[in-house]
């Protein structure tokens, strides 16, 4: 400024013995005025300069000025001593010496830098952050700690000591490093000798070493939760159980920063195995981080370490907070445990330059997942309420377990009796709110179950196969502990089974309302020689009897008539069941309209009221208000293989005009011998057969229709008893289900009982070989002999039928 039209001095620097030598002029001063500056005025300007590494040698610390004349004579000169230099070290840096770690732990460091001067003494102070503390710290082996104050600390590097110019590293071991984390500043000073007192080189507020990364804070115990618990409703058995190895989970931990982290930074996520075991799967679905709302986060799995990197706010400027410091969030993932071994996390975060900014130093503890059991659980029979021997195989692979619970589907109950439900096996309480009852097996001495297969308990069976909650239904479950609750090892599912209900289970009767005294079947198969009783269970408003003359058919039930008690209705046998099919009837009072539960139970029971077999909840029939009543059964003659006239007949109390047909069906092995139309009689001319000779379908064998008249729009059929006859053939023996059937039918179609066309069916008790028909009935039977066909089978009937009149009259 002092010479603005002169321009810029010249600099020009050359070697000498001592270091550079600058020189700094103006070689021509061109003002545009004489004097070009006055005398005695001071010429004032600044000069950037860069310190010498060290002082020079005093003959050379000096500035020199020099005014000269145009012809170069010496006008006036001026020496003035220069400052003293303060040496600085040279490619100063402090890094960890073996990977970073967070704020507030211990690690080891290394100093790294080129001295000015020769020194034998090292001071390291710690700026920032604060509360760094070399108390305990300790270093080389050769070199003498001096002094260990906090975040001071001196050392004698002893003989050579720093040689000037030489780079030297020097680690610190076991320093507390800082609080909170940032970029470190320190001073480092070297001094002469071990007196401290003449500094030699210095690096004041050096802040070009590392960033001490801020601790990440576990704040609470993390979580991880199995899927069966994430779907508990689906699930409520499942999900009261641990996770386990081999199985998806969502993990969970609640984690704060002492550092903040910043919009378009990374929190990586990865898990460690102990030793060479594999560490924990992870997946980036479901993959969230939650403060006091969801925060933006995308996250991807890095192929090569497993580990989750999810960049925060990926889309906002890197000068926004992503996280809040020293504020907890919830961040949760879904982890695969490979095996139930110790894992460790890791958690750290990075700025948008990739710079770690806080970590967990890898330190955070995992989980517990639990062993995976396989269950197999066999029956050889499974009847409905019934004590039955279960046989469980575990296999619990490596777990030492001394108590195993086992947990059976609804509606099971392990049984109390005497004997237990089974060696070393204890009935427990139920499963929380799963109903679920459970069992205990333990040794009694507390040592391991070592063997698990081949387990042998008692349970009883529900009515039906439950359904259960869910997709449990008949799953079993065994949980294996080491002793007492929340001291889970494994545990596992295996596939129940069914409720097996008593095959060939049925119930016959017709659904009229408010039916009094009318006959009702039931028929069952055995699969084993056992049962001395019989129990029926009816809906709400049945009232079955037994015990009135006539009114228990036995058909195929063995010993002769067995005890009975009404109600609840029993049978008590004489002779006990074996294998096979059996039927058997009672009278009953039917209800005046179906009731809201409609079904019978079959039970069947040994002399110690032990099930045998059942069936229970047999379906009922549709009670339908309609007049008919009084079904009947006659026949001619009962002799095997030999050709006989049945006689059917039914009684309408009121005039009834919705049936268009009746069927009659016949037991197994019976079937008529219809030859031509007019085998089968009508024997009521007033039931409203349909015109013609084809009124009767006797195309198959077993069964016989009969139409009404269908020529009208409506057909009446007029209150009365009606009788219907035909030949049939009688089998070498009665079956076992020696049942007969009259339906009434809503339209021609019907061909069985159960067809939705039959309105009603009648069952009635078949008769046995030589049986002798009812007295009432005899006659009809008889009667309708006589006109059933002409020729010698009639002859031969008509005969057989006065003989046996004959015989009865004497």
């Amino acid at each position: 400024d002092w010479f603005p039209f002169t321009g810029a001095p010249e600099c020009v620097c050359e070697e000498i013995v001592n270091g550079p030598a600058c020189h700094l002029q103006w070689k021509k001063i061109k003002e545009g005025k004489d004097p070009a500056f006055a005398q005695k005025q001071d010429i004032r300007f600044k000069i950037a300069t860069t310190n010498p590494p060290k002082t020079p040698f005093i003959a050379f610390n000096f500035w020199r000025a020099e005014h000269h004349s145009s012809t170069e004579a010496l006008l006036a000169s001026q020496i003035s001593k220069s400052w003293e230099i303060n040496p600085q070290l040279a490619n100063v840096d402090v890094a960890f010496a073996n990977g970073y770690r967070s704020a507030g732990s211990q690690a080891n460091l290394d100093f790294i830098f080129t001295p000015v001067n020769d020194a034998c003494c090292l001071e390291i102070q710690a700026e920032y952050p604060t509360e760094f503390d070399f108390t305990q710290s300790t270093v080389f082996s050769n070199y003498d700690i001096l002094l260990q104050e906090g975040s001071r600390m001196l050392i004698n590097l002893r003989s050579p000591g720093l040689i000037a110019d030489q780079e030297i590293s020097i680690r610190v071991y076991n320093v507390r490093l800082g609080r909170g984390g940032g970029q470190t500043r320190w001073n480092l000073i070297t001094y002469l000798d071990d007196l401290m007192t003449i500094p030699m080189d210095e690096a004041l507020q050096f802040e070009g070493g590392f960033r001490l990364p801020g601790k990440i804070v576990l704040q609470d115990e993390p979580i991880l939760t199995s899927a069966w618990k994430e779907s508990a409703l689906m699930y409520p058995v499942k999900s009261l159980f641990q996770p386990r190895v081999g199985e998806w989970a969502s993990a969970e931990f609640r984690l704060s920063f002492s550092q903040a982290v910043m919009a378009q930074g990374k929190l990586i996520i990865s898990c460690q195995g102990a030793g060479d075991q594999q560490g924990y799967s992870l997946r980036t679905d479901s993959f969230v981080v939650i403060g006091t709302g969801q925060i933006d986060a995308i996250p991807v799995l890095d192929e090569s370490s497993g580990a989750i990197q999810a960049t925060l706010k990926a889309n906002r400027p890197a000068t926004e907070t992503a996280l809040l410091p020293d504020t907890p969030y919830t961040v949760s993932f879904r982890v695969y445990p490979h095996n139930d071994g110790t894992n460790t996390w890791r958690f750290d975060t990075t700025d948008s330059a990739e710079g770690f900014t806080n970590t967990n130093d890898g330190e955070t503890q995992g989980f517990a997942p639990v062993q995976n059991f396989l269950l197999t659980v066999t029956v050889v029979r499974s009847p409905p309420k019934a004590i039955i021997e279960v046989k469980l195989d575990v296999d619990q692979g490596t777990a030492v377990i001394r108590e195993l619970l086992i947990i059976a589907p609804p509606g099971f109950q392990f049984d109390e009796g005497p004997d237990g439900c089974g060696d070393m096996c204890m009935p427990g309480q139920a499963l929380g709110s799963t109903g679920r009852r459970t069992a205990t097996l333990a040794s009694p001495t507390g040592q391991p179950l070592t063997v698990l297969t081949g387990l042998r308990i008692r349970v009883q069976t529900p009515e039906q196969t439950p359904i259960g909650t869910g997709s449990e239904g008949i799953m079993w479950f065994v949980e294996g502990r080491s002793q007492g609750a929340g001291t889970t090892k494994g545990w596992g599912q295996g596939s129940g089974f069914a409720v097996t209900q008593m095959s060939g289970s049925a119930v016959y009767y017709a659904g009229v309302a408010n039916l009094r005294a009318t006959e009702i079947a039931f028929t069952f198969t055995l699969d084993v020689d056992a049962g001395s009783s019989i129990s029926i269970v009816p809906p709400a408003g049945f009232l079955l009897t037994c015990s009135m003359e006539g009114s228990l058919k036995t058909i195929s039930l063995p010993g002769g008539r067995p005890n009975c008690i009404d109600d609840p209705l029993q049978l008590q046998l004489l002779e006990s069941l074996t294998r096979g099919t059996y039927a058997f009837g009672v009278t009953v009072d039917l209800p005046p309209q179906t009731p809201e539960v409609n079904t019978f139970n079959i039970i069947i029971q040994d002399q110690y009221n032990n099930v045998v077999d059942a069936a229970y909840a047999i379906q009922g029939e549709e009670v339908v208000d309609l007049g008919a009543e009084a079904p009947s059964l006659a026949w001619s003659r009962a002799d095997p293989g030999q050709p006989s006239v049945i006689t059917i007949g039914i009684t309408f109390t009121r005039d009834t005009s919705n049936l268009k047909a009746l069927l009659v069906t016949l037991p197994e092995l019976f079937q008529h011998d219809v030859q031509i139309p007019i085998d089968v009689q009508n024997l009521n001319p007033r039931f409203p057969l349909a015109p013609g000779l084809d009124w009767a379908d006797t195309e198959e064998p077993d069964r016989i229709r009969i139409f009404l008249d269908d020529s009208e729009d409506v057909t009446t059929i007029p209150a009365d008893t009606y009788r219907f006859s035909f030949p049939v053939l009688m089998p070498p023996d009665v079956p076992r289900k020696n049942i007969w059937f009259i339906s009434l039918c809503d339209d021609r179609t019907c061909k069985q009982p159960s067809d939705a066309q039959v309105l009603v069916s009648f069952p009635m008790a078949g008769f046995n070989l030589y049986d002798v028909a009812p007295e009432a009935l005899r006659v009809s039977a008889s009667g309708a002999v006589l006109g059933a066909r002409g020729g010698g089978f009639d002859l031969v009937c008509t005969l057989l039928a006065l003989l046996t009149l004959l015989k009865l009259s004497f």
